[in-house]
């Protein structure tokens, strides 16, 4: 009961993008009834949206950008934030929202944005997760993308995953106290440098290994030629004058008489 209920529980938090409660009809016929009442789904559901990003788009409402009474420095980089994702997630079909949150002592900002396109009459789904920490301090900045990708189709289905780490940089120094011009000039800074690295260390290089995955990546997953070294032909006719004649040559419809 335990091994089946941890599956059950896997197969929900691995669930694509907005497909969770799809998901979830089909493993209620294996899953535990105790997997299957509310208190346990509510759970489920909420640590499969903080996990994947769902959640900030859920909770984007209650975060006030323009609470003026919250640190100068947060202020700011919502409101170049605000700009950045609206610019950058504007295509038809797509829903995004970031946070910044304040952590340690007011010394360090948690950015994170997310995204989704959920297309499921098309059969395909896509989300984006990007998580950046600035040291107000140390003044540097590091962060990290998660990219999902799931495409199902006439029983195909194909679930991508990718992970990127930027590797920790210099951001401009900022101080709480200084005026407002200097902390929207700062605040465009960090979204210049998380534009840059967006731009270059993650789309530039998934565009690469798109233009790469035929001849790498999935090569190595099928047979380039069959055993019969001869290309595979998919017309179906062929195949049905070649099954007929099989049969036939089983029974001897075919053997000339002497």
């Amino acid at each position: 009961m335990l091994s089946t209920m941890a599956s059950a529980r896997s197969i929900l938090l691995a669930s694509p993008p907005g497909q969770f409660d799809l998901i979830l009809e089909d493993v209620k016929s294996i899953a535990p009834k105790s997997l299957t009442e509310e208190s346990e789904l509510s759970a489920l559901r909420a640590e499969w949206a903080a996990t994947t990003g769902h959640a900030i788009i859920e909770t984007s409402a209650a975060d006030d950008t323009t609470d003026e009474s919250s640190d100068g420095c947060v202020h700011a980089i919502r409101k170049a934030m605000d700009d950045y994702v609206n610019l950058k997630f504007s295509s038809p079909g797509v829903r995004a929202a970031h946070q910044v949150n304040q952590e340690e002592g007011d010394k360090t900002l948690m950015i994170t944005t997310y995204a989704e396109r959920i297309d499921l009459n098309n059969h395909n789904v896509g989300s984006w997760k990007a998580c950046y920490t600035v040291n107000i301090s140390s003044e540097c900045i590091s962060g990290n993308v998660s990219i999902s990708a799931h495409t199902f189709e006439n029983g195909g289905n194909v679930h991508l995953h990718s992970n990127m780490s930027l590797d920790e940089t210099s951001a401009a120094f900022i101080k709480s106290n200084d005026n407002v011009d200097k902390q929207s000039s700062w605040a465009k800074s960090i979204v210049k440098q998380i534009q840059a690295w967006e731009d270059t260390e993650v789309m530039d290089k998934l565009t690469d290994m798109y233009e790469r995955m035929n001849n790498e990546y999935l090569k190595s997953l099928r047979r380039v030629m069959p055993i019969t070294r001869t290309k595979m032909d998919w017309n179906v006719m062929a195949h049905r004058v070649r099954t007929t004649l099989g049969e036939g040559n089983g029974k001897d419809k075919f053997k000339h008489q002497y």
